[in-house]
């Protein structure tokens, strides 16, 4: 992250949306259902907090605007017409935590080109 950021400054661009996933900071799968709380973090817990890292470098700037997108999971299917629904967090409350089509975390990423709502945040994403 921190040669795209250079890269960025060099160029003289300010804004950059990236994606990690769900549960990137420590702690915050303890409420997460039994499988994934205890089968599935320990698995990928390393990508996890390289994740979280990143998210760190991000939040550290002052001069690039940055939103992260986290999906609970990506699945390989074009873009649908489910609803999107947010949270700021690592999770979205009440929501089942299945994958999420490529597509729509697309549609998702590019709708916040255009506006301010989740400027120098992260948030969780799901649909349904």
């Amino acid at each position: 992250m921190n040669a795209t950021l250079s890269a960025m400054r060099e160029a003289k661009i300010n804004r950059v949306i990236t994606m990690t996933s769900w549960y990137t900071a420590p702690g915050s799968s303890d409420t997460a259902p039994f499988f994934i709380r205890n089968m599935l973090i320990p698995m990928i817990r390393s990508v996890l907090t390289n994740m979280h890292e990143m998210e760190g470098i991000l939040k550290k700037t002052e001069d690039i605007n940055w939103t992260v997108v986290r999906p609970p999971g990506l699945g390989n299917a074009p873009e649908t017409d489910k609803e999107i629904v947010t949270h700021e967090g690592y999770s979205v409350p009440d929501v089942s935590g299945q994958s999420v089509a490529r597509g729509d975390v697309a549609r998702f990423m590019l709708s916040l080109l255009g506006n301010n709502t989740w400027l120098k945040k992260g948030v969780a994403m799901a649909t349904k």
